[in-house]
């Protein structure tokens, strides 16, 4: 079969380029020919900018060569913040591919806005769903809210489901090495792990703030701070330069400061690097505040790593069996004082 996957690509910093270079190898693992249009600053065999929705066009024309045509959809993409027009043309280039390639068209929904029903690129964005041959999402929740939200409720028949799977960036390391290799004590207790982009929707505060409340318990059982039963590590950067991200980062960045046990290791992680600190720590908390799925989480899944997720959007859905689900900071601090055994 041969295949256009549209999406971001590595080197992109992207967990969902990520996501898509997994998926074309094992496409093409399979025998399909498999042709991939990534932005300008992806490695695909084809380039098109995804802001403004050029891409789509570019796919529209090129894809009677296809047999199925895979868009990666997510509204950060293809979507420029604050721009009218362009939101508007943006759904209207995508709408068209949808017209043009229906029936060999799947787009894989990683997230989608709520929409204002009113406004025209929503409305566009609506028919460009309704048009796809296939819509695809990593859980039934995910499906759910597009449903609700866009009134697709005719197209069950059409609706498939995909795990939200990441391969490890190369051989799993045990996680005393792992340790090692990131100058983690090994006698400094359990170890716990934050990790993503820096931005309110993550929460990571959170998780710190819960961290806070176990060091007054430790304290009060006789433990001489938190740091002695475990570390909280929150390791990340900024990807958009935004007031918004750049104030809250600072505000982590204090926060962390001032909260014993608690590190803040900024910087840009490779996958490799995730790796590496995901196989070191003994959980993965993710305390976000607003996700669909998370490529953090399936990459913790591939590496043996269990997590503490915040029940928001499909997480819940994604979790393990070896996982811990919360609905509330209350329900975080008592998984995080599990994960750590500090008594009450």
């Amino acid at each position: 079969m041969r295949i256009l996957v549209v999406a971001p690509y590595p080197p992109r910093r992207c967990g969902i380029g990520t996501y898509a270079r997994d998926q074309v190898e094992r496409l093409r693992a399979e025998g399909h020919l498999v042709t991939v249009l990534s932005p300008p600053d992806g490695d695909g065999d084809r380039k098109a900018p995804f802001l403004g929705g050029r891409a789509f066009l570019v796919a529209a024309r090129a894809g009677g060569r296809f047999d199925r045509i895979v868009v990666h959809f997510q509204p950060a993409l293809y979507y420029r913040p604050r721009r009218p027009v362009s939101k508007v043309l943006t759904s209207l280039a995508f709408a068209t591919l949808g017209a043009v390639r229906g029936r060999a068209l799947e787009i894989l929904v990683h997230e989608a806005d709520p929409p204002a029903r009113w406004r025209p690129d929503y409305l566009l964005l609506r028919q460009a769903f309704t048009l796809a041959g296939v819509l695809t999402f990593h859980t039934r929740a995910e499906w759910l809210a597009v449903e609700r939200d866009y009134r697709l409720r005719r197209r069950r028949d059409r609706v498939s489901f995909v795990p939200h799977v990441v391969a490890p960036a190369g051989p799993v390391v045990p996680r005393n090495e792992a340790r090692a290799r990131l100058g983690i004590a090994p006698t400094g207790g359990p170890v716990l792990l934050c990790a993503g982009f820096l931005q309110p929707a993550k929460g990571f505060e959170r998780a710190v703030r819960a961290f806070s409340t176990l060091a007054g318990t430790a304290g009060a059982n006789g433990v001489s701070s938190a740091a002695e039963a475990g570390t909280l590590y929150v390791v990340g950067s900024v990807r958009d330069r935004t007031p918004e991200n750049e104030a809250y980062a600072a505000s982590l960045k204090r926060l962390c400061e001032a909260t014993p046990g608690t590190k803040l290791v900024e910087g840009f992680l490779s996958d490799q690097e995730f790796d590496l600190w995901v196989a070191a720590a003994d959980r993965l908390v993710l305390p976000y505040r607003r996700s669909w799925s998370s490529g953090l989480l399936a990459r913790a899944h591939a590496l043996g790593t269990p997590a503490i997720v915040s029940a928001t959007g499909g997480l819940r859905e994604q979790a393990g069996e070896n996982d811990v689900v919360f609905d509330d900071d209350e329900g975080l601090v008592e998984a995080m004082r599990e994960a750590i055994g500090v008594a009450r």
